[in-house]
């Protein structure tokens, strides 16, 4: 049962990877679709030439998110 790891409303996404495959058996709970939020950010990642996660950072204040590569100053759009 999906639910049985984690039951307080919160979002977790689970998936049994096996190389050379190209499907996967994928779990997800929550009012967010972990998963799904992943396969739409992949292709912007990869257009972005598949950088480090060092490479990122976010910036938060009064105006809300913002995700930024290299530099504040060059933000990464949300698909």
């Amino acid at each position: 049962m999906a639910a049985s790891f984690a039951d307080d409303g919160t979002s977790w996404a689970t998936v049994e990877y096996e190389p050379n495959t190209e499907r996967y058996e994928v779990e997800q709970y929550g009012p967010r679709t972990l998963w799904e939020e992943i396969r739409n950010a992949f292709p912007r990642w990869h257009d972005l030439g598949k950088p480090e996660r060092s490479r990122f950072g976010l910036a938060v204040d009064a105006n809300g998110q913002r995700v930024w590569l290299d530099s504040p100053s060059c933000l990464v759009d949300r698909p």
